[in-house]
C-alpha cells in the first residue's frame, strides 16, 4: 500500500479573536484561539500563586548570636505542653513553632479536636497565625527562667 507523502493541508477559516476585549476577525485552523496580534507571549494570562507567609507555620526568633545554640522551647499549641530543642544558627531567624508531634496541619487541628476548642481550628484557618519574638526585647532574668540555653560542642 502506498501512503501520500504530502500532508493535508488545514483550511483556514474566519475566526474571531478570543482574547478579552479584542473580537478583531482573522483567518485560522480550527483549533486556532487568538488573532496573530495576541499569540505573542506578552499578551499570555499567567496566574501565580502568592508564596506562603512563613509565619503562620514558623515563630520569627531574632538573636545576635555568633555561634551555633541550642534551646529548648515550648509548643506554641494551646494545651500542648511539650519541650522540643532547637539549634539556633547566626544570621537565621526562621524557626519552626510547635513540638514534632504538632508540626503537621492535621495533627494540630486532631490536638485542638481532642481538648474541645473547634473555635481555635476556625481562628488558625482563618487567620493565618503570625507570630514572632523579639530577642532584644526580653530580659535578661525572663530568658534564664523560660528557655534553657545549652552551647553546641560539636
Amino acid at each position: 500500500m502506498q501512503l501520500p507523502k504530502s500532508r493535508r493541508r488545514q483550511k483556514l477559516r474566519e475566526k474571531k479573536c478570543q482574547y478579552p476585549g479584542c473580537g478583531k476577525i482573522f483567518f485560522g485552523i480550527h483549533i486556532s484561539k487568538y488573532c496573530p496580534e495576541h499569540r505573542q507571549d506578552r499578551y499570555r494570562i499567567r496566574k501565580r500563586t502568592k508564596p506562603e507567609d512563613v509565619n503562620i507555620k514558623n515563630q520569627t526568633f531574632k538573636h545576635t548570636y555568633t555561634e551555633v545554640v541550642t534551646m529548648v522551647m515550648d509548643c506554641a499549641l494551646e494545651g500542648c505542653t511539650h519541650q522540643f530543642e532547637v539549634k539556633i544558627y547566626p544570621r537565621q531567624f526562621i524557626y519552626p513553632k510547635y513540638c514534632p508531634e504538632h508540626r503537621n496541619e492535621y495533627k494540630r487541628i486532631r490536638h485542638l479536636q481532642l481538648i474541645g476548642r473547634d473555635d481555635l481550628i476556625e481562628q488558625m484557618k482563618n487567620e493565618g497565625e503570625s507570630f514572632e519574638l523579639d530577642r532584644n526585647a526580653e530580659n535578661v532574668e525572663e530568658e534564664s527562667a523560660d528557655v534553657d540555653v545549652i552551647d553546641d560542642v560539636a
